[in-house]
């Protein structure tokens, strides 16, 4: 008869581990073989019982070397900053992204290195925490400055953009827990060295503060590149007698036009009874309120491009000659 596994001891509490922490641990060289372990690389393992994280394959490395920073989508995808799909999703069978301090690392399938020249205003220390245990470790990883920097040869003008912009937009303290931003222009200014010094320069010149997600600031550059006037993000909805109210997605006061962006979450009954006190605020604000939907996106934001121009011609705004 097959005898189970024993139970890992409390000592040993991560997800992904070290070969050392295994020993210290208590760990038998046969117990690291057994059918609830997997080997990731020499001297790491993984429980089979956990579908494990990046980060938790960051946090066992970093434990291991003092020396190891995370870099690059990998940095990226620890700090949430956006990034379209094919590089935001991660497996086990995605490469970690890794620089270190001191000699460079042996190459394997699940690391990639990278020779990067780190100064010390550039690496941050996160806390990872393993729950329900509530054990914690750090996990060195590049400021979201520099991960900016380093995301320049991986994205598109737009999608650089939109990542400046997570960067430094101003956070809902009801929602988050901080009240600054993650970043401010002058440290995105300063992260424009190196190789693409030139793509992160054009970039920052289109970041602004204000835009709340990666498709608004898709909308707003289509916006910019059809020739419409700049609109304000995210600002105060004031009406005539200086009644706040809400705050639309692009706004442009001396037109009396706001425009909001609904997504898939704008179906349930909680959503459509804001919708329709915000459509509400904004007549009694002198305003008019557009409406776009992911239809209006296709073919580079063509149709919302259209509607918000005749929007705009509408209330007396006039295109160039």
């Amino acid at each position: 008869m097959a005898r189970y596994p024993a139970p890992l001891p409390p000592a040993l509490p991560w997800p992904v581990f070290s070969h050392a922490e295994a020993m210290t641990a208590g760990l038998s060289r046969d117990r690291l073989n057994r059918s609830d372990l997997q080997r990731l690389r020499r001297g790491l393992y993984a429980r089979r019982d956990v579908n494990f994280k990046e980060l938790d394959l960051a946090a066992a490395l970093c434990r291991d070397d003092p020396e190891l920073v995370v870099v690059g989508l990998s940095a990226a995808r620890l700090h949430g900053i956006p990034m379209p799909w094919r590089l935001e999703s991660w497996d086990p069978k995605t490469s970690i992204h890794l620089a270190t301090l001191a000699a460079r690392g042996r190459p394997h399938k699940i690391l990639t290195w990278h020779d990067y020249a780190l100064a010390p205003g550039e690496v941050t220390t996160l806390v990872y925490r393993v729950r329900p245990s509530g054990h914690t470790s750090a996990i060195r990883a590049t400021t979201r400055a520099r991960t900016w920097r380093d995301l320049a040869p991986h994205l598109t003008h737009q999608e650089l953009v939109a990542a400046g912009d997570h960067l430094i937009r101003r956070p809902y303290p009801w929602a988050e827990d901080r009240t600054n931003p993650w970043c401010t222009p002058a440290q995105l200014s300063a992260a424009c060295t190196g190789r693409h010094a030139l793509a992160l320069r054009r970039a920052l010149a289109d970041v602004r503060v204000g835009a709340d997600s990666p498709m608004e600031t898709r909308l707003r550059l289509a916006f910019a590149a059809a020739g419409l006037p700049e609109p304000q993000l995210n600002t105060v909805l004031v009406g005539p007698a200086g009644v706040e109210h809400h705050c639309p997605d692009f706004q442009w006061p001396a037109y009396g036009l706001c425009v909001e962006y609904e997504g898939d979450t704008h179906n349930d009954d909680e959503q459509v009874a804001r919708d329709i006190r915000r459509a509400r605020a904004v007549k009694s604000a002198g305003s008019v309120e557009v409406r776009l939907h992911k239809a209006d996106i296709g073919n580079d934001c063509a149709s919302a491009v259209r509607i918000v121009r005749e929007a705009l011609v509408e209330r007396g705004w006039r295109p160039a000659a």
